[in-house]
C-alpha cells in the first residue's frame, strides 16, 4: 500500500485526511459495530459512514477524553480488533523495527516522533498499522534492549530513547 493509499475512504475512495473535515474519530464501540474487523484498518468518509450508520452522525458518536471506557466495547482498539494484525508476517515485524531503530541510530528521538515518521514517512513495504501498535513495538523493542531510554518523559510517549551503541 503506497502512503497515501491508507487515507483513502474503503467506500468511495476519497482521501479522507485532505481537507481534514474527513479526519475524525468514533467512538469504538460505534466503530466496532460499524466495520468488519477485515477493514479496521483503514478510513471512512463522513458521508460513507453515515450511509452505513443510516443517518446523520452527531455530536454523542464522536469520541471524547472523557469518555468511559469501562465496558469492553468502548475500550481502545486492540490488536484482536484488526484482522491483518494478526497475519503481519516476521519479515514484515523485523522491517517495522529496523525502519525504527534505524530512525533513532542518528538521533535520539521521543518516542512519540518515532511513532509519527512511522505514520507518515516509512517506506510503502510497511504497512500502515495504528499508532497504539506502534507505541507498543517501540515498548517491545525497549524491553529487548533494542532500544534505550536516555530520558524518562511525563509518560513513556515523551520518553527519548536511542538505539544502544549511539551517544546521546
Amino acid at each position: 500500500m503506497r502512503k497515501d493509499e491508507r487515507w483513502l475512504c474503503l467506500d468511495c475512495g476519497k482521501n479522507t485526511f485532505e481537507g481534514r473535515e474527513d479526519y475524525y474519530f468514533l467512538r469504538n464501540r460505534l466503530w466496532r459495530q460499524l466495520v468488519p474487523r477485515r477493514e479496521r484498518h483503514g478510513m471512512i468518509c463522513r458521508n460513507c459512514i453515515e450511509r452505513r450508520l443510516g443517518r446523520p452522525l452527531t455530536p454523542d458518536d464522536f469520541r471524547k477524553a472523557t469518555d468511559d471506557e469501562s465496558d469492553p466495547q468502548d475500550q481502545p482498539m486492540q490488536e484482536e480488533d484488526y484482522e491483518y494484525i494478526e497475519h503481519l508476517s516476521a519479515d514484515t515485524l523485523a522491517a517495522i523495527d529496523s525502519a525504527m531503530i534505524e530512525f533513532v541510530s542518528i538521533s535520539a528521538r521521543k518516542v512519540i516522533a518515532i511513532v509519527r515518521y512511522m505514520v507518515e514517512e516509512s517506506s510503502e513495504e510497511i504497512p500502515w498499522l495504528p499508532d497504539w501498535f506502534l507505541f507498543d513495538r517501540v515498548a517491545e523493542l525497549i524491553d529487548a534492549r533494542a532500544l534505550v531510554v536516555v530520558t524518562e518523559g511525563k509518560d513513556a510517549r515523551f520518553d527519548v530513547v536511542k538505539a544502544p551503541n549511539r551517544n546521546p
